[in-house]
Order: structure tokens, then sequence, then C-alpha cells
């Protein structure tokens, strides 16, 4: 959407973002660890870019994928798809890529809502994380985190799901959002000529393997967009227990020409907890002109030490972008790091990004049949750092 102070909905899909601000705080200092140092940064080489699916020719998108890599080599991967051809409603979907790139098809897991429901129009972003979980007298292994809205395209909150399997065909909805809104009252929250877009697009990591989670997540309102932190524990779902919540540092991430300070939002999170860091990929503003004008053409992957993370502070460290000279695409966006189930980095020397691609004008146009959207798929890239 269109940069500003805070969210005018000026596009289609939840999923988009105008202009955020961020908390720069203090800064300790790059992570330590397996990880290059600042002066090295730029030995990260991608060397491998796969096309993973999408649905070619249908008009229908794949996009905003969430993945569980896995110790066979395999990984489980969520997406967000529309379920009819020109109709731009998010579900999610989940399916399984093998070793060698092979794939099972995908299939919905998740819908919006009845009627009436907080999320009866949208289900998207999914962020899927392990640990131990009780909802109405069951216990589950995994939850499953989503953007849902009641208003088309925005008055976004957050939601969880469970299950005990990956490839559950039906995932157990808790019913209430985890994270709502910021304003108190219901109705839509006036904003620079529109209206605010509410939160959205989770990004969780286990912190103790159990039933805490550390969720980041975007808030679109009066006060600008920005990331927040907030620790969650749902042991038990009739006792839930939600944190404060924290904003996070964007000091050390620069904007598409590094000539000044970016925003950032609809990130992905992972830990490395051998250098005690969190590793995130995250679009680069601002917008391009040309359409679709509401999406990035660029990601970037950045660290920073987990303790400053937690606390809103800190400076980040950017390690490598991936642009349309890497890609071939003119549009790169809404991307996902490859993590275990517990939302860490999977061990290695290979980091793998996920992310989605599209075209641009002029091969795409906002009419019938050329949306941009239509061309949404999902592509694989793995980054090696080369002495």
């Amino acid at each position: 959407m269109r940069l500003s102070n805070c969210i005018v909905l000026l596009t289609m899909l939840p999923l988009f973002l105008g202009g955020c601000a961020g908390k720069e705080g203090e800064s300790p200092g790059p992570a330590s660890g397996p990880w290059p140092d600042d002066e090295a940064a730029e030995g990260w080489k991608m060397t491998a870019n796969s096309r993973v699916f999408g649905f070619t020719t249908q008009n229908r998108y794949a996009y905003c994928p969430s993945v569980v890599e896995m110790a066979d080599g395999s990984s489980e991967v969520f997406f967000c798809g529309n379920p009819v051809a020109n109709v731009m409603v998010d579900n999610i979907y989940h399916f399984t890529v093998s070793s060698d790139m092979s794939r099972t098809a995908p299939v919905r897991v998740l819908q919006p809502g009845a009627p009436g429901r907080w999320d009866n129009q949208h289900a998207c972003d999914p962020s899927v994380v392990k640990g131990k979980f009780r909802f109405n007298g069951a216990d589950y292994v995994y939850a499953m985190f989503y953007l849902g809205c009641t208003v088309e395209y925005y008055y976004n909150e957050v939601g969880v799901a469970f299950a005990n399997d990956l490839s559950a065909r039906e995932w157990v909805k808790y019913p209430l959002p985890v994270v709502s809104k910021t304003w108190q009252y219901d109705g839509d929250q006036p904003c620079g000529g529109g209206v605010s877009w509410g939160v959205g697009q989770p990004s969780a990591i286990s912190l103790d393997k159990g039933g805490k989670v550390l969720l980041s997540y975007t808030i679109g309102d009066v006060d600008g967009t920005r990331i927040v932190l907030r620790e969650l524990d749902m042991s038990d779902m009739d006792d839930m227990r939600v944190g404060a919540a924290v904003t996070m540092s964007n000091a050390g991430l620069l904007n598409i020409g590094k000539t000044g300070l970016d925003y950032t939002c609809n990130s992905d999170i992972a830990l490395d907890e051998e250098s005690n860091s969190v590793v995130m990929v995250r679009p680069v503003q601002p917008h391009p002109l040309v359409y679709p004008a509401f999406i990035n053409e660029s990601l970037e992957v950045d660290r920073l030490d987990f303790e400053a993370f937690r606390n809103g502070v800190g400076t980040w460290e950017p390690l490598f972008r991936i642009s349309p000279a890497e890609t071939g695409f003119p549009r790169n966006h809404n991307a996902a790091i490859g993590r275990d189930e517990y939302g860490h980095i999977v061990g290695g020397d290979v980091l793998r990004v996920w992310y989605t691609v599209a075209k641009a004008a002029p091969d795409v146009a906002p009419s019938e049949g050329m949306h941009a959207e239509w061309t949404y798929e999902i592509y694989r890239a793995e980054f090696s750092f080369e002495n």
C-alpha cells in the first residue's frame, strides 16, 4: 500500500501494508557465532534457486509460505491461496516437498470462519510451531498462527489453530483472536483518510519446546506500522497468558537505495540457538512505482542478538538481499526462512529462503484476468557463505 504514517487501504489482499514506524533502540553490537562478521557479510551467495509451486494459468495465487524443514530433508510447506479462480479469498494450504523437490498435491487445511466469526473473510499468513498445547481438554503438538479478518481487506487480527500432525487435513481453531486489534471499540479506526489495517502477519518461535511461544507480528494503526513481540504461554488455552508488547528495533535496516533507515513489516523470524541470535527475512522499502506497486521488489535477510531482539533494542546486521537481479522476477515478496519444528535455524552451512515472486506491468494490469496476484508463485533459494 501507499507509504504513509498509518495504513490507507488502497489494494486488495489483507497482507499488504503501508508505511511503518519502529523504535531504533540502543545497540549491543552484532551477534557472535557461526555467522560471518560485518566485513564479510557480502560473502553470502545464492547457490540454488528453484520453483516450488504455483497455480499456473488458473487465475489463483500461491504466496506467503511458512516452512518446517525436517531432519530427513523434506519440508512441510503451508501457504496462502484462493480456492476459486478469480475470487480473492485467502485460505491456508499444505503440501510436502521431498529432498528431490518432488511434492505432494496441495490440500486446503484452514479456511475463513462461518458468518459472524472474527475470521469470516480471510485466513492467511500461517506460522507453524511445535510445542505442548492444551485446548478444550485435548493436548496438541502443533500450533498454527494466522491472520483473520471480518472485513474484506482490513480489521485484521491474529488467531491460532491446533493439530497433532503437520499433514492434518483440519486444524482446530481457538474461537477468539490471541492478539486483537489495538483500538478498544467496535468498528474501524479512522487513519490518514482511510482506516487502520489492524494486526497480523505472525511469526512464532518456541521458547521452551513446550507452551511458551515468542510471537512477532505487524501492527498498522494511527501510530504507524511496526513489528511487535509478545510472549505467549499457551500451555493451557483456558488460562492463556499474553505478555506485554515490545516494539522491535529497526536500527540498522536500510531502504532500497541504502540511503536511509528503512521500516519493516511482514517479516519471518528464526532463532539460531548456536549464536543466540535471530535471523529475519523482510521486505525492503519503499515499494516500486509501477504496478503492482503494493508489493516489494526485494527482500533482505538480517540478524540480531536474541536478547536485544526480545527487548526491542539493538542494531540489525544485514546479511544479503534477494533482488530481481538474482531471481529474474520484478517482484520478490512474502518470504519465510526454512526453520525446524520449533522455529529454529536448521543446522548446516546453507540458509534457505522460501519466497513469493510476481510479474509486473506491462505483463500484468489491474483489470479482469490480468491481476498481478495470478502470477504469485513460491520459490526456494539456497544461500551459502563463501570465504
